[in-house]
C-alpha cells in the first residue's frame, strides 16, 4: 500500500480530501493537452472510468471534482462514517492497483506507451479540506488544470526564429511521426477543416496536399514539422535535397549553429526555423507535445509516418479527426 504524504497535524476522520497521484517518472501516459482540454487516450479514459466506479464498491466514499491529466490525477473525495484515514488509504490503494493492472494489459497489447514496470509513483499526496471556501478553490483548480497546463509555460513558437516567416502564410502540409518507428513512407491522415497557415487565411482544403515524398512538380506546399523523430528528420533531408520549402518548429531551441544546409535554405527564403525557447534549452516532453499541436493545427493537411499507439501524437491526431467529424 502506498504511504500518503499526509500532514501529521490533521485529524483524518470525516471530511473532504484533496488527493493527487503522480505517474511514475513524471511520464505523460494518459493523453495530451489540446487547447484548454485534456484529451484522454484509451488508457486515460480507463483510469477515469475506474475512479468513477469506486463509490459503488466503497460505502462512505463520495467523489466530487476530479481530472485525469497526462501525467497525474487530481480528485476531491468525501469520506463519511468516521473512517476517513482507513477508507481513503484503502480506496487509493485499490485504485492504483487496478489501474496498474490496466496499464500492464494495455502495454502487453501495444495500446499504450511503455514507461516501465510501474504506472504510479509509490506515494500519493492528500490533504483535508478544512473550509467551504477552500473546497470551492480546489474545485476551481481542478477544473482549470487543463486550461492552465501551458499557460505561462511556453511562449509563441515564433519567439525565436531564423529565415522567412512568410512561409507561415502558405498552405502548409504537416508531417508527424513517433520515435522508435524508423523511417516509413508518408501517408495522408485527415484534412484539417480550419484555415491553415495560421496568419494568412486561404480556402479550406478539400483534398490532401501533395505528400512530403517530393514527387510533386512546381512549388509544393511547405512542410511543417518538429523534425524530431527519425522519420521526420528523413523528410527534412528530402526537403533540403530537393529545395522544398519547410518550417521547422524546434521544441528545444534553434540548433546553434544551424546545420549548413538549413542555414542556406533560410538565407535563400525557402526555410524558416522557429522555437518558443532559446538555443540550448533542450527538449521538454510537454513543450514537444505543445509544438506538435501547433504543427498539426496550422497545416492544411496532415501526413504521418509511424504513430505509436497510446502516444501523444495519436491523441493529437484523434482530436483533429474529432474536430473534423464534429
Amino acid at each position: 500500500m502506498s504511504t500518503p504524504l499526509r500532514n501529521p497535524n490533521i485529524d483524518y476522520g470525516d471530511g473532504w480530501f484533496f488527493v493527487t497521484i503522480q505517474v511514475a517518472l513524471n511520464k505523460s501516459v494518459f493523453g495530451a493537452i489540446v487547447g484548454e482540454e485534456c484529451v484522454l487516450n484509451e488508457l486515460g479514459a480507463a483510469v477515469r472510468d475506474a475512479w468513477r466506479a469506486h463509490p459503488a464498491h466503497n460505502p462512505g466514499l463520495g467523489i466530487d471534482g476530479y481530472v485525469v491529466m497526462p501525467n497525474h490525477f487530481h480528485a476531491v473525495a468525501r469520506v463519511t462514517g468516521g473512517q476517513g484515514e482507513n477508507l481513503l488509504s484503502r480506496v487509493i490503494a485499490s485504485f492504483k492497483s487496478y489501474t496498474s493492472t490496466l496499464y500492464r494489459q494495455f502495454k502487453v497489447a501495444g495500446k499504450c506507451v511503455d514507461i516501465g514496470a510501474k504506472l504510479w509513483q509509490e506515494s500519493y499526496y492528500d490533504n483535508l479540506i478544512s473550509t467551504h471556501d477552500e473546497l470551492l478553490n480546489i474545485r476551481t483548480y481542478i477544473q482549470d488544470n487543463p486550461r492552465n497546463w501551458n499557460r505561462d509555460r511556453f511562449g509563441p513558437v515564433t519567439t525565436y526564429s531564423v529565415g522567412n516567416p512568410e512561409l507561415l502564410c502558405r498552405r502548409l502540409v504537416a508531417f508527424v511521426a513517433s520515435e522508435g518507428g524508423g523511417v516509413q513512407c508518408p501517408r495522408p491522415y485527415e484534412t484539417n477543416p480550419a484555415p491553415g497557415g495560421g496568419q494568412c487565411p486561404h480556402p479550406h482544403e478539400t483534398n490532401p496536399a501533395p505528400p512530403p515524398n517530393l514527387v510533386a512538380t512546381g512549388a509544393p506546399p511547405p512542410v511543417v514539422s518538429t523534425f524530431t523523430s527519425p522519420g521526420e528528420r528523413a523528410i527534412l533531408r528530402k526537403c533540403l535535397r530537393k529545395e522544398r520549402a519547410f518550417v521547422w518548429v524546434c521544441p528545444g531551441g534553434i540548433p546553434s549553429p544551424l546545420p549548413q544546409q538549413v542555414a542556406a535554405a533560410c538565407a535563400a527564403g525557402w526555410g524558416f526555423v522557429c522555437s518558443p525557447v532559446p538555443s540550448g534549452t533542450g527538449v521538454n516532453k510537454q513543450r514537444a507535445i505543445w509544438c506538435n499541436q501547433y504543427v498539426i493545427r496550422h497545416a492544411a493537411s496532415v501526413w504521418t509516418g509511424h504513430i505509436r499507439p497510446g502516444g501523444s501524437l495519436e491523441t493529437l491526431l484523434r482530436e483533429l479527426k474529432g474536430r473534423r467529424q464534429g
